[in-house]
């Protein structure tokens, strides 16, 4: 019988999670803050250069997400996250040395690696959680898992912020540029993940004969044509406009608030820190009302929800309570898009082929948020204020709540009937 849901490896499996999801975090924080506006590296690289922090972390998953699939599904899945989790540990000291430097291009290369091994991860994460828990538990696990993976971005919000503010100072504060904080808890991070991944439970290899073949888009397409004609191609072209417009634009809006609103570092980071909090509330409440099942009604109402806060958030007064609670509103909703397309992605695909389509996923959700940091930097180009650019996501995601409501949603429900049926 597999592990239940209150078992330590599930909990290992989230802690673990939430380190490496909380290591990007504050890295790629720090980062954005020191290239935005008015940061320590704003010269480097020009208007709107928090877009590039934005790629480092995408760009990975677009090339490698599709061969570290193929590790998933060669070896064990808790080898490969063991694997990974040692790597952060290296990764956090070249993050370290750059921070202690103030080197922009040392960070930005330990960014890409950290999203590398986050590459390389994730597969073998969400791969895992079928193996390890029965069909029944996989909507609240997903809720679950996702809530912390939420709560660990909220925290990497909210401390990447202050713990810039003590790293940067500014030039009119007389504090001590705090040069080897950042470093020593990105490592000590690092460090406490890499423990955990330790007590996942071991599993077997679920294709242990596959040829892992070092092609970057070959994989890909094969993958594609496997799922091509089925619900879960749509699913995984859903999941990637979802997040073309919140993780490739929306996300990118947010640290422009600190000279919209006139407010610090800090402030920012908690306008961040509220829309991770919403987001995990979000993905919790919508595995709750899932059940035992799978809720595809969710994902619609998730949608119109999000929309709908968008075209609100283009439009309201400049007010730091009023955004914070239009944010609040927007992330709770794109949990119940977010955890039964999820769910539905890991139950309707098969095992021996789970890891090579979860890398697929990953590699479309991060083509995704290149696209729409491509977006962003144009759009920014033009002059717009960067709070109107949340009415062109609204735009955006009305293309996405009717092409839900005349295709996706009916295929979505018939497909997890269909399921249902059969396991029955």
């Amino acid at each position: 019988m597999k592990p239940g849901f209150k078992s330590r490896g599930f909990y290992s499996l989230n802690v673990t999670q939430f380190c490496g999801a909380a290591n990007d975090n504050i890295l790629k924080q720090l980062l954005i803050f020191g290239v935005a506006a008015g940061g320590i590296w704003a010269d480097k690289l020009g208007e709107g250069a928090q877009a590039y922090g934005s790629l480092c972390l995408a760009v990975p998953f677009v090339l490698f997400s599709g061969f570290a699939g193929q590790f998933s599904d060669r070896f064990s899945k808790r080898d490969v996250t063991i694997v990974v989790k040692l790597s952060e540990v290296m990764i956090a000291a070249i993050a370290m040395y750059g921070l202690w430097l103030t080197n922009v291009w040392i960070v930005l290369v330990a960014m890409v690696l950290i999203s590398l091994q986050s590459t390389f991860f994730s597969p073998a994460k969400f791969g895992i959680l079928p193996e390890i828990l029965p069909d029944s538990k996989l909507s609240r696990a997903n809720g679950t898992i996702n809530m912390f993976t939420y709560i660990a971005i909220i925290l990497g919000g909210a401390v990447g912020g202050p713990l810039y503010d003590l790293y940067a100072p500014g030039e009119t504060s007389e504090a001590t540029p705090l040069l080897w904080l950042p470093g020593v808890i990105l490592l000590a991070i690092g460090v406490v993940g890499t423990a955990t991944s330790f007590g996942l439970p071991r599993v077997n290899a679920k294709n242990p004969g596959l040829k892992i073949r070092p092609l970057l888009f070959r994989v890909y397409l094969e993958t594609w044509r496997d799922v091509a004609r089925t619900p879960v191609a749509s699913a995984l072209i859903a999941w990637s406009y979802f997040y073309f417009i919140v993780g490739g634009i929306a996300i990118l809006i947010l640290p422009d608030y600190r000279a919209l609103l006139g407010i610090s570092a800090t402030q920012t980071a908690g306008l961040m820190a509220l829309l991770g909090i919403a987001i995990g509330v979000g993905d919790y409440v919508a595995g709750r009302l899932s059940g035992h099942g799978i809720r595809p009604g969710l994902i619609l109402i998730g949608a119109i929800g999000t929309t709908v806060s968008f075209f609100v958030l283009g439009v309201i007064p400049l007010n730091y309570y009023l955004v914070s609670a239009c944010l609040g509103v927007c992330g709770f909703l794109a949990g119940f898009f977010m955890v039964p397309l999820q769910t539905m992605i890991q139950h309707l695909t098969p095992e021996d082929e789970r890891g090579r389509v979860l890398g697929l996923w990953s590699c479309g959700s991060f083509v995704g948020v290149i696209l729409g940091n491509i977006v962003f930097l144009a759009v920014k180009q033009t002059g717009v204020a960067s709070n109107r650019m949340f009415l062109l996501c609204g735009v955006l995601g009305m293309v996405c709540v009717a092409v839900l409501h005349l295709r996706w949603h009916p295929m979505f429900v018939a497909a997890i009937e269909d399921a249902e049926s059969d396991h029955a």
